[in-house]
């Protein structure tokens, strides 16, 4: 009977120090083989600002198009959301050179008018690769 206590408390104090040491993070991929959502939509315009701002401090002072959001890591032990987007620089009237930007911005829980930029990472792209990226930039509604 003593052995079975030990064992069943044994078992429980394992249990309750694994609960207590998880990071509870969760992740979502938004697809990119299909039209952004309306709340994607109205996200990204509202990053509009923000993100120029950031492009132009990491060196692309340029302008934007084909935004789309890539992922969202939700720390709840942390509080804060990590959101990863893509945009297509380009300068002139939407003409090469092009540019594929990926930001990650960080979101803390006690402010959200308030952010980090996690990652920034930028390369130039093709026509071909600037015709494929923005496929499913546009919603149309069936």
């Amino acid at each position: 009977m003593k052995k079975i206590l030990i064992s069943l408390s044994f078992i429980l104090c394992l249990v309750a120090f694994k609960e207590v040491g998880e990071v509870s993070t969760e992740t979502e991929y938004v697809p990119q083989n299909k039209p952004p959502t309306i709340m994607e939509l109205a996200f990204l315009r509202k990053l509009g600002p923000i993100i120029l701002n950031t492009m132009e401090k990491h060196g692309d002072p340029q302008l934007f198009t084909s935004g789309r959001m890539e992922k969202i890591i939700r720390n709840e032990q942390k509080d804060f959301y990590d959101v990863t987007i893509r945009v297509i620089g380009y300068e002139g009237p939407i003409n090469p050179p092009y540019k594929l930007i990926r930001i990650t911005f960080r979101f803390p829980g006690e402010n959200y008018t308030k952010y980090n930029v996690v990652q920034y990472k930028h390369r130039n792209i093709t026509p071909n690769e600037f015709n494929k990226l923005s496929k499913y930039v546009d919603r149309q509604d069936d």
